[in-house]
């Protein structure tokens, strides 16, 4: 999956080093600044893109509603303040959403996962991939995936006919990825059309049964739960 560079713009630098460490946890999330006030914000803009900006609403100079008012209407805004009369005027200015101060990493994974759905896509997705394999490159039909393992310095790519191991970092490969592969261990990136069955820390891909990571627990839940009934 693309990275989405994300933009903080907020005057309480608590609250800024909240967001960030929330952005960390995140592959598909990279901090592309952090600003403290809309003025800041708006220098840094002239100059750079982001894909969200994560926007606090009672700035000195200019709030956080001004500026939504300068920024193009296409430019995705998650509102974040600690005050909930914002929330029906947040909406009226096309924000993706409000989060309520204190966020937590469950409501903030909500707001992300709302602002990655909107983000314009390719007329035409990308649908197979190349992988090097002794030395010649084979075409691999990313729904035919089940699952990448972590092999040290190798990935070995699983499909329900054949395993291929190129050399590749689970990192690097995740970014190539859309958003129904999300990586659930340090050995696992799984194809969510896949998943037959989760039960405790593991779930069923095909016919195999891989672990969830503790450090991935959080994001493999929120990944789930937006596509539950």
């Amino acid at each position: 999956m693309t990275k989405l560079g994300c933009l903080i713009i907020d005057d309480e630098p608590n609250a800024g080093q909240l967001l960030q460490d929330y952005i960390s946890k995140v592959p598909y999330l990279t901090l592309k600044g952090t600003c403290f006030d809309a003025l800041e914000a708006l220098e840094f803009l002239n100059h750079s893109q982001t894909d969200i900006i994560f926007l606090d609403i009672n700035m000195p100079d200019l709030t956080g509603i001004e500026l939504m008012n300068i920024l193009p209407r296409e430019q995705k805004v998650i509102f974040t303040t600690a005050y909930s009369e914002y929330a029906i005027q947040s909406y009226e200015y096309n924000a993706v959403d409000y989060l309520l101060k204190p966020i937590t990493f469950k409501r903030f994974m909500m707001a992300v996962n709302k602002a990655a759905a909107a983000m314009p896509t390719p007329a035409q997705a990308e649908e197979y991939l190349f992988v090097r394999t002794d030395k010649k490159m084979i075409r691999v039909n990313l729904r035919d995936i089940l699952y990448f393992e972590a092999l040290k310095e190798y990935v070995c790519i699983h499909t329900k006919t054949q395993k291929i191991v190129t050399y590749k970092r689970m990192k690097e490969l995740l970014e190539k990825l859309p958003a129904h592969f999300t990586r659930i261990h340090n050995s696992y990136i799984i194809n969510g059309n896949h998943i037959t069955r989760v039960e405790g820390n593991y779930v069923l891909v095909d016919d195999k049964n891989l672990p969830i990571g503790i450090s991935y627990r959080d994001l493999f839940t929120e990944f789930i739960q937006q596509r539950a009934l």
